[in-house]
C-alpha cells in the first residue's frame, strides 16, 4: 500500500505531503513533530486531510504557503480541521486560503500597534453561535501559539471567514448580511428614539428573530401569526414602527416581508420599549 511522503512540514500538527501524485494537507497530533521531507507517514496519526486539487484554489493555496509564515498556515489547517470535526462537514475549500490571510495580517496590525476593531462583534455572536464559539477557541489557540494578544474583537472576523466557509459563501457575503441585520436593528432603536444597547437580552432575542424571519422569507416558509389581529389593536404603535422595519427589512435585502411576520415584529419591539 503507498504511503504518504512528505514535502513540507508546516509545523508540529500539519505536515503537505504526496501520495498516488497528488499534493495533501495532513493533520494530526504531532504528525509533523520529527519529521522532514522525504519522511514516511503512517496513516494511524492522520486526522484531517485536505487534497490540494489543481487549478485556481491550489495556485492561490500556493501563493499562500510562499508568502505567509508557515506556522500561521499550520494553525489555520489545524483550526478548520477542529471546525470539521465539531461541525461535521467539510469547509469550503477558500478557508484554506483566506484563513491564514486573515490571520497574518491580524498578527501584524497587533504587532504594529493597530488597534482592530469589530463594530458587529454582538451581533455576530447572537447570529452564527456555534461558529462564534469555535472562533473563540481558534483566537485562544492563536495567542497561545505565538504568544500574541489579538483581542476579543478579532473573534468575530474569524467566526465570519468559519461562517461563510460552512454556507460555501464569500467571506464578504456574510459580512455584508450581518452588517445589513445591525443596520435594521439601528433603525429600531432609531424609531424608538432610544440609545443602542447591545448588551441586553432584548436586543439579542430580536437579532435571533430577524435571523430567523430572514430564513424563513429566503426559503419561502413563512409561518402564520394567529394572534395578528390581537397584536394590530394592542400594539398599534408598534406596529405602525414594524411596518417601516418590514421596508427598511425588504429594501436591504431585496425580498417581500410577510404582514404574519410584521406581526412578530411588533412583538419584539414592544419588549425593547419595555426597557
Amino acid at each position: 500500500m503507498e504511503e504518504y511522503i512528505v514535502r513540507k512540514v508546516l509545523n508540529n500538527n500539519v505536515v503537505i505531503a504526496e501520495k498516488s501524485k497528488k499534493e495533501f494537507v495532513l493533520v494530526g497530533k504531532a504528525i509533523g513533530f520529527g519529521s522532514s521531507k522525504g519522511s514516511r507517514l503512517s496513516e494511524d496519526k492522520i486526522e484531517s486531510i485536505f487534497i490540494k486539487q489543481l487549478g485556481n484554489s491550489d495556485e492561490k493555496f500556493n501563493k499562500v504557503l510562499q508568502n505567509i509564515d508557515s506556522e500561521i498556515v499550520g494553525i489555520s489547517e489545524e483550526i478548520i480541521s477542529m471546525c470539521e470535526k465539531d461541525l461535521k462537514q467539510k469547509l469550503s475549500e477558500a478557508i484554506h486560503t483566506s484563513l491564514p490571510d486573515h490571520i497574518n495580517f491580524a498578527i501584524r496590525r497587533i504587532k504594529e500597534g493597530i488597534k482592530i476593531e469589530n463594530p458587529f462583534l454582538r451581533e455576530i455572536e447572537a447570529l452564527y453561535p456555534k461558529e462564534f464559539r469555535l472562533a473563540k477557541e481558534a483566537l485562544n489557540m492563536i495567542n497561545d501559539r505565538f504568544k500574541v494578544d489579538l483581542p476579543e474583537d478579532e473573534i468575530g472576523f474569524i467566526c465570519m471567514h468559519i461562517k461563510a466557509a460552512v454556507e460555501q459563501k464569500a467571506v464578504s457575503d456574510t459580512l455584508s448580511y450581518t452588517r445589513k441585520i445591525g443596520e435594521v436593528m439601528e433603525f429600531i432603536y432609531k424609531l424608538l428614539n432610544k440609545e443602542v444597547d447591545r448588551s441586553t437580552l432584548s436586543y439579542l432575542r430580536t437579532i435571533i428573530h430577524l435571523n430567523f424571519m430572514m430564513d424563513r422569507i429566503f426559503n419561502k416558509k413563512t409561518i402564520r401569526n394567529n394572534l395578528l389581529d390581537n397584536i394590530k389593536q394592542e400594539y398599534y404603535n408598534e406596529y405602525d414602527m414594524a411596518l417601516k422595519v418590514a421596508m427598511k427589512i425588504e429594501n436591504l435585502f431585496s425580498v417581500n416581508v410577510p404582514e404574519d411576520e410584521v406581526g412578530y415584529i411588533t412583538l419584539h419591539i414592544s419588549r425593547i420599549t419595555e426597557i
